[in-house]
């Protein structure tokens, strides 16, 4: 275990430098191969979305409230249109002209049998449309890192692949960076966070779409039960993650446990501080050859002394930096 005090800014460079002493540790050199060498498990989205370089995407969304269960299981339809639309046909183009097209087949409305049917003697200069657009894409997109809305725009002139109205209307009215509107209209609210990705670079969605795809050296502490991984960072960040439901540093006797807590915990119920203690079970366990587990504090000498009292680990297993 590695404890310190809270990261300054989105300074995440400690965690590369961990998984080096790791490397040291074990012996293990895929430790210091970069993140991809580790699972590393984070508590909440938005810590992978720091790191991985999406949070200028995914801090809108997930500031609309009415957005964040499509938001969290991918089926927001702005997320469909590029990752189930605009990833699959980059990652084909890649590849040959004939898996690039059954791509845009797969996907295209332009190629639906039905729009076909309805163009009659115009399908040859329809095919030949749906080609140049998707050149145009592909093009962007070889070695460029242009801005969403210049992807989006392609994808709304040509009509290559469908964009939700939400998100036409936000095109409409432009990219912004201006602060969310002081309104309740959800409509509103939606477009606005629309426009705001709308300014961002492509990059970030792909990336958010590789985490989401499960391709990314990130998982959430929930969403790795069962899977099992060699080696394994947990990230323990109770500011950084913001809920309310986990708290480590109740667990480990930083934070004094609230009266409900104990109160829950005196009649047998479910508590914050059990809950955790499941999570932290649940997370330590994905670890099939070695584990690092890094408590970011503003009481890491505490945080230690805790581990060590309660038999966890030994004073030789824990780390202050």
């Amino acid at each position: 275990m590695f404890c310190t005090r809270q990261a300054p800014g989105q300074d995440f460079s400690l965690e590369d430098q961990i998984a080096e002493q790791m490397a040291e540790i074990t012996g293990d050199a895929q430790w210091a191969t970069g993140r991809d060498g580790r699972k590393t498990l984070i508590l909440e989205h938005k810590m992978a979305a720091r790191r991985m370089g999406f949070e200028g995407v995914f801090a809108p969304l997930y500031a609309v409230a009415h957005l964040n269960t499509a938001l969290m299981d991918g089926t927001l339809p702005i997320l469909k249109v590029f990752f189930d639309g605009v990833a699959p046909i980059v990652a084909a183009a890649r590849s040959d002209d004939f898996t690039l097209m059954e791509a845009v087949r797969l996907r295209s409305p332009l190629l639906d049998p039905k729009h076909l049917e309805a163009a009659g003697n115009n399908q040859f200069e329809l095919l030949e449309s749906v080609g140049v657009a998707t050149h145009a894409l592909c093009e962007m997109l070889k070695d460029n890192n242009p801005l969403i809305e210049e992807v989006a725009q392609i994808l709304q002139s040509s009509g290559l692949l469908a964009l939700p109205d939400r998100l036409v209307a936000a095109m409409a009215q432009g990219a912004t960076a201006d602060p969310v509107p002081e309104t309740s209209d959800r409509e509103a609210l939606e477009i606005h966070a629309y426009r705001v990705v709308l300014g961002r670079r492509y990059s970030e969605m792909a990336a958010f779409a590789g985490y989401a795809n499960g391709l990314s050296p990130y998982g959430t502490h929930q969403g790795v039960k069962g899977l099992e991984f060699p080696r394994v960072m947990v990230i323990l960040n109770d500011e950084e993650a913001g809920g309310f439901l986990f708290s480590y540093e109740k667990l480990l006797g930083i934070t004094p446990a609230s009266a409900t807590d104990m109160k829950n915990e005196s009649e047998g119920k479910d508590t914050s501080l059990s809950r955790t203690r499941r999570l932290l079970y649940v997370t330590c366990s994905r670890a099939e050859e070695s584990l690092a587990i890094v408590v970011y504090s503003s009481q890491p000498e505490a945080a230690r002394d805790r581990v060590i009292d309660a038999g966890w680990l030994t004073a030789e297993e824990v780390v202050v930096l």
